[in-house]
Parts: structure tokens; sequence; C-alpha cells
């Protein structure tokens, strides 16, 4: 396979960058992309008609296995994410409501007398003694 630089004039064909493994078709004479610190390799033909086939036969056996790892990755990363929200939230209960400054200002000062219960409604000390009314007649 015959090296070629990034920005150099090709012929028509498919090259190869091994740093970025990247194929690069070239239906016209032209230049490469990249600058001349970038390799590319020539891919004869031929070699595409063998590895054509054993790529391909490569992603159909890995094909099933690749679906269920992302499957896999999926279920870990939600599972990875309840375990956390839940830890958090255990973390949440668990820690103490504690402020200092809200216990010194929020207590209640002391009452130099305590007030008077209130007296009764006089609507109900009405009805009360009007039932004890009835109930002395129904004697």
């Amino acid at each position: 396979m015959k090296r070629f630089k990034g920005n150099e004039t090709v012929a028509p064909g498919l090259y190869f960058n091994l740093r970025q493994l990247s194929f690069k078709s070239m239906e016209h004479e032209g230049r490469l992309p990249g600058t001349e610190a970038e390799v590319y390799h020539g891919v004869p033909w031929f070699v595409l008609m063998f590895a054509g086939p054993f790529l391909g036969l490569i992603y159909v056996i890995f094909l099933p296995f690749i679906g269920l790892a992302m499957v896999l990755w999926l279920l870990a990363g939600k599972t990875a994410e309840l375990i956390g929200s839940a830890a958090a939230s255990a973390v949440r209960v668990l820690r103490p409501g504690w402020e200092p400054s809200m216990a010194f200002l929020s207590r209640s000062k002391r009452k130099s007398a305590r007030a008077p219960k209130k007296s009764e409604d006089e609507w109900a000390h009405e009805v009360r003694n009007k039932l004890e009314e009835t109930d002395r007649d129904d004697r």
C-alpha cells in the first residue's frame, strides 16, 4: 500500500487514514483532506474484494451482542440514576433540620397574665337554656 500525505493530489480510489480510522473515497483526481502531518494509505481494489465479505460477517455476528450491550448499558445507567436519587432522598430525610438562628428567634415571649377563657357563645347559652326548660316541662 502506497503512502500519501494530507493535501496531496491523488488519483481516483479509496484511501485509509490509520490515525483517524477513516476511509476517503476519491471519485476524481483531487487533494486529500487534512494537513501534511496526516498519512493516508491507498487501498487496492482486490483487498476490498476479499475484506468486504469478512467485514460483513463480523458485523452480522457481533450485531446482537452490540444490541445487548447497549440495552445493558441503558439499564445500568437507569439503575444508577434510581439508586442515586434514592440515596439523595434518604440523606435528605436523615439530615436534621437544625436551624439555630430560628430556634432563638422563634421562641415565645412570657406572658405576664394569662388571657381569660372566652365565655360561651350567647346563642349556645340560649339554646342550652331552652333545652333545659323543655326537659323540665316534660317531667
